[in-house]
């Protein structure tokens, strides 16, 4: 897997305790056009649709690393550290500089290159059928375990974390976000089931962003979607055992004091095919390599006999 070197200094920890938490931030709202917000950076938005396109763009091994350790929060305070640096860059202008912008383009030009190679010119060699019959005859690579979609909000009390605090301090924080989530999520009777989910979901996400103390909480706590084995062993067998749509009660493990929220949950099986016929292409791509060449060496070929092409080599130093 190539990976950039953004990637490997900022690689995510599940239930990492951030050093530097920001501070607490109203809810996420929606923009006029009704887009939902994940995060605020500097008054630049990042829209849910932005942060799924990114995260879908990020390639499957990369997706699937991220699963293990921390899902799309993680991604997420990755790219807001990486948009941090990006945002300093051109407040002091480097963006300007005629050999960044020289860079900049080539950049552009080799991702519309690379992108129409392997979307356009590889689909004359590895089409739909060839990656639903890879699919189909190799069952077994697409197992996957039970799996969980997990929100938290924790509370550090071992005097460390952004906020330090006692352990006596932190149960008394964690007891009142509970105790105001359950005044919040108490419905009347006849209450429709999916907008109590909808608004329990809301709730929790608001909580998390102002009282959680690790790098979940700028995306309301969301851990993403985790397998067993990935996170504290009394955190995960809680989240286990619990229904989806519901606040858990208070965990405590060795990073604090937790409120734990399912969103949903996959059985262990086979992987939807709509799930990783993406990862397949990808990866009868780089098995394919050699072809998707040729063609792309013929097709460069036959452009070249019927394009106007003048070279002046007396200008070539």
């Amino acid at each position: 897997m190539n990976r950039t070197l953004f990637a490997v200094v900022f690689a995510a920890l599940a239930l990492r305790v951030s050093a530097q938490t920001p501070s607490p931030q109203p809810a996420a709202t929606q923009k006029s056009d009704g887009s939902k917000v994940v995060a605020i950076i500097n008054n630049e938005t990042v829209t849910q649709a932005k942060l799924d396109q990114l995260y879908n763009r990020a390639g499957a091994a990369m997706r699937a690393e991220y699963e293990k350790n921390g899902g799309k929060a993680a991604f997420l305070d990755n790219y807001i550290r990486k948009r941090l640096l990006i945002q300093e860059a051109m407040k002091a202008g480097f963006d300007k500089r005629p050999d960044v912008q020289s860079d900049m383009d080539s950049a552009r030009e080799s991702a519309l290159f690379d992108r129409y190679v392997r979307d356009v010119v590889s689909a004359r060699i590895i089409g739909d059928p060839d990656v639903k019959n890879y699919y189909d005859e190799h069952p077994s690579e697409f197992e996957r375990p039970e799996m969980v979609k997990v929100r938290h909000i924790v509370v550090v009390g071992n005097g460390a974390g952004p906020r330090p605090k006692t352990k006596e301090t932190a149960m008394e924080t964690i007891q009142k976000v509970y105790s105001d989530l359950y005044s919040k999520n108490t419905f009347p009777p006849g209450t429709n089931p999916v907008a109590a989910a909808r608004i329990r979901l809301s709730n929790f996400g608001e909580a998390a962003r102002l009282y959680s103390e690790d790098g979940s909480a700028v995306s309301g706590g969301d851990l993403g979607w985790t397998a067993k084995g990935a996170l504290d062993p009394q955190f995960e067998n809680a989240a286990f055992n619990m229904k989806p749509g519901i606040t858990s009660g208070i965990i405590e493990t060795r990073f604090g004091y937790h409120l734990i929220f399912v969103e949903d949950k996959k059985p262990a099986g086979i992987a939807p095919f709509d799930e990783v016929k993406q990862s397949i292409r990808e990866f009868l791509f780089a098995q394919r390599a050699a072809e998707v060449m040729e063609v792309v060496t013929k097709l460069t070929n036959e452009l070249q006999s019927t394009s106007k092409i003048a070279i002046y080599p007396e200008n070539i130093k």
